[in-house]
């Protein structure tokens, strides 16, 4: 492995490394945010939280996803529920350190 593929690797290495300990105090720190905001949000839900110079809004989202296993038990036809699925092919690069 030349030097530079083998310095991009571990560089990748780390920050995924890092990005998941961050994900996790993330989730941490939101779950101790929640119920200190959450009746502030939903007293006034249009209003931010400013507090220290930090500005904090809560806005509402949503995801859907079809699950063709369900459209097929109520009737409609596989060839609609093929047409109407739109699949993406992708390569995942993932990242392990050997064992010593």
């Amino acid at each position: 492995m030349t030097a530079n593929l083998s310095d991009l690797l571990r560089s990748l290495y780390d920050i995924r490394q890092q990005k998941n300990a961050l994900d996790k105090t993330e989730k941490a720190i939101l779950a101790g945010l929640k119920p200190l905001v959450d009746p502030k949000f939903d007293a006034l839900p249009d209003a931010p939280i400013v507090e220290g110079g930090i500005v904090l809004t809560r806005t509402p989202g949503a995801s859907r996803s079809i699950q063709a296993d369900l459209l097929l038990e109520r009737g409609v036809s596989p060839d609609i529920v093929r047409y109407a699925t739109k699949e993406t092919t992708y390569f995942r690069y993932l990242t392990k350190e050997m064992k010593k």
